[in-house]
């Protein structure tokens, strides 16, 4: 016992107690902090999108990438498995730690992980996960290349999907907006699952027939899951007298999901009437990941990333 207690304790500390997470702050001096660079590395993505389609238009075969998907798969896997454990421990550091104040402003720790207090600012471990967070959203851009390179239609939702997902996790450091504790972990949690599967496949290792709808059925619990959430968060804020912090940037950060929310039902419609709602309909329909995004379980002649 005195052996695990320490090793949790060492955890505890590089994850939320050591002074670069403790003691974090957003502002321009972190990389990637600026409107100008956000602008910038979505339209450079963009541009990127648009010269590799033009470059092999008339390639009709893909490009070997030999074990690069699986590589990516993996490092999305870690990076999330990482960031939803750093989010967690530092959440319950948080709460433990400014208990009496919590529950005082915001009525319980329940409350205060849906609904940051008016004038918190984005500093401390909490939004040093959420930074982390962010950061693996330009890695995931990746994955539009691969699927280029891989000579797979692209799709609007993908596009969209990426562009919007980067913007949003800006916008929840930019504007200290609540839930974003309950997004990252809903979110790292579905993505450990999801793309531990796309590793699986990719690697060629054998599948149950039941699994190839894993994706799909994770997608539709989170984006059941996140519309639940942004309820409860409305009704919290007309609840407090306060309000909730950042609650601007939450009423575009809902415009958004609904817009991802509408294509995603359109796609899986589209899909359903298309072939029936068979079993094997979507192995990972693009919605909330796109890296998910092979439509491929529709045959199995399609690969997944």
């Amino acid at each position: 016992m005195m052996k695990m207690s320490g090793v949790f304790g060492r955890v505890q500390y590089w994850l939320a107690e050591q002074p670069a997470v403790a003691h974090f702050r957003w502002d321009h001096h972190a990389w990637g902090s600026t409107w100008t660079f956000l602008i910038m590395a979505l339209g450079a993505y963009l541009l990127l999108i648009g010269a590799l389609k033009l470059i092999l238009l008339w390639r009709k075969r893909p490009v070997p990438l030999g074990p690069i998907p699986a590589i990516h798969n993996l490092c999305v896997v870690l990076a999330s498995m990482a960031v939803f454990v750093g989010c967690w421990v530092s959440t319950v550091v948080e709460i433990r730690e400014t208990r009496r104040w919590r529950l005082w402003r915001s009525g319980s720790a329940a409350e205060w992980i849906m609904c940051f207090p008016l004038g918190t600012r984005p500093s401390g471990r909490v939004f040093f996960w959420s930074y982390l967070f962010y950061l693996t959203k330009y890695h995931q851009l990746f994955e539009t290349v691969i699927w280029i390179l891989r000579k797979k239609p692209l799709t609007l939702l993908h596009v969209f999907h990426h562009v919007t997902v980067v913007c949003m996790c800006f916008i929840w450091l930019e504007f200290s907006q609540s839930l974003q504790i309950v997004g990252i972990l809903s979110n790292t949690l579905v993505y450990a699952v999801i793309y531990s599967y796309f590793l699986w496949r990719s690697m060629g290792l054998p599948l149950r027939p039941a699994s190839t709808v894993l994706a799909a059925h994770c997608q539709m619990v989170h984006l059941g899951l996140t519309v639940v959430a942004h309820a409860a968060l409305l009704g919290l804020h007309f609840k407090r007298r306060e309000g909730c912090n950042g609650m601007g940037a939450w009423l575009f950060n809902a415009f958004l999901n609904a817009a991802l929310l509408l294509l995603f039902l359109k796609f899986y419609l589209k899909k359903c009437c298309r072939n029936g709602c068979d079993s094997k309909l979507i192995d990972s329909p693009k919605s909330l990941d796109d890296s998910s995004s092979s439509s491929s379980s529709l045959s199995k002649q399609t690969k997944q990333l």
